[in-house]
């Protein structure tokens, strides 16, 4: 079974070796709406791309495992979680459909894949690294427990240049009773 976890008619679950897994993030890494916060708009991501760079994660020959957030069993976007330091987690993630934004749906699948790494993977912590211009993902990191850290300078190159991310984290103690 490849579902990590559920929450009515929100799931996530292990990305696939399949076509359509691949189509989908293909659609969306092409779509400028998405890349303008996700990889750049001067960054596409055509389908043998996809391929390339998401097949080993799939095969699990990379350390960070591909997902897919399933609305009602239909692919909407994209998580991905690591680990370099035990009980430490990176998380990365994406809604696909632009015409879902803005409803919620990305605090409930943060939400959701948090319950996942502290519950079945034992994090103690789990951090991301939003660019300091993408508010809404601030604002939906914070609503799930998130807590600036500091600005990471120059962090990531987007869109031709580099700039600065925040670093965010939220430990198990803060959420979990």
């Amino acid at each position: 079974m490849s579902e990590l976890i559920r929450d009515g008619d929100l799931a996530i679950r292990w990305m696939l070796d399949s076509a359509a897994d691949y189509q989908a993030m293909a659609k969306w890494l092409t779509d400028p709406r998405v890349l303008e916060f996700y990889e750049g708009r001067d960054n596409a991501h055509p389908l043998e791309r996809i391929k390339e760079q998401y097949s080993p994660r799939i095969l699990r020959s990379e350390r960070v495992v591909p997902c897919l957030l399933m609305l009602a069993d239909a692919p909407i976007g994209y998580l991905q979680y690591y680990s370099d330091v035990p009980g430490t987690f990176g998380i990365d993630q994406f809604i696909g459909e632009p015409g879902l934004w803005n409803q919620g749906i990305g605090t409930r699948a943060v939400s959701l894949l948090l319950k996942y790494l502290f519950r079945s993977e034992n994090a103690s912590k789990v951090i991301t690294d939003p660019r300091v211009e993408n508010l809404r993902a601030i604002r939906c990191y914070e609503k799930c427990g998130f807590r600036k850290v500091r600005v990471l300078p120059l962090h990531e190159f987007h869109e031709g240049a580099f700039r600065d991310s925040w670093l965010m984290e939220v430990t198990a103690e803060a959420l979990l009773p």
